[in-house]
């Protein structure tokens, strides 16, 4: 007889997920281990695998649920009400939450998706792409001109979100500024150069 799935089975399998994104953030996804896992999770080995197959799926989930809440995000900005600037600058601070609130996760999609089999790994580039697609149209909508420079529209796209996809490095949430300030000061510095800065309005 099948084992009956316990009613908390997706809140369980979520917290494996994020007890396994702080181990692998900080130890490599390479050098961890299922029984340190276990061992985090305050579990056994049988029952970390009554919930995931193996190491590899749960890294899967752990880059495909990140990805995608980056995309729903990206998404919900692109659609949501406002001017194009209004739209970025919720993006930068919804993506600069995300980032803050699950640093360990982007640390591991960042560093370890080549762990993963081609197949998932194509899965989760595709995602990713899809991610960077919906803001290249954004920053169409910001700059229309653009359309007719398509050589230049992913490389823009990427300079904006190089600022804040990196800051997982440095960022500190007791910094000297918040995410949200970050976040429109990276749509600023993107938007109006850094020349433009005026430290009164800052």
């Amino acid at each position: 007889m099948a084992r009956k799935q316990a009613e908390d089975y997706g809140e369980r399998r979520r917290n494996i997920l994020n007890k396994a994104a702080e181990l692998f953030a900080d130890r490599g996804y390479a050098r961890s281990s299922i029984s340190e896992l276990a061992a985090a999770c305050n579990a056994s080995k049988s029952w970390l695998y009554h919930y995931y197959p193996s190491k590899e799926a749960i890294l899967y989930d752990i880059m495909w649920l990140h990805v995608t809440e980056l995309l729903t995000m990206a998404e919900e900005a692109l659609a949501g009400e406002g001017s194009p600037k209004d739209k970025l600058r919720t993006l930068a601070r919804n993506f600069m939450k995300i980032y803050v609130d699950s640093g360990s996760k982007h640390v591991i999609l960042l560093n370890d998706r080549g762990c993963l089999p081609e197949d998932l790994r194509v899965e989760i580039m595709d995602l990713q792409d899809q991610v960077v697609k919906r803001v290249v149209s954004l920053i169409l909508e910001l700059n229309p001109s653009l359309d007719k420079a398509k050589d230049y529209q992913k490389p823009v796209t990427m300079a904006f979100l190089g600022m804040i996809n990196w800051t997982y490095i440095w960022f500190r949430k007791d910094g000297a500024i918040n995410q949200e300030q970050f976040a429109d000061l990276a749509v600023d510095i993107f938007l109006n150069g850094f020349m433009a800065l005026d430290s009164e309005r800052l």
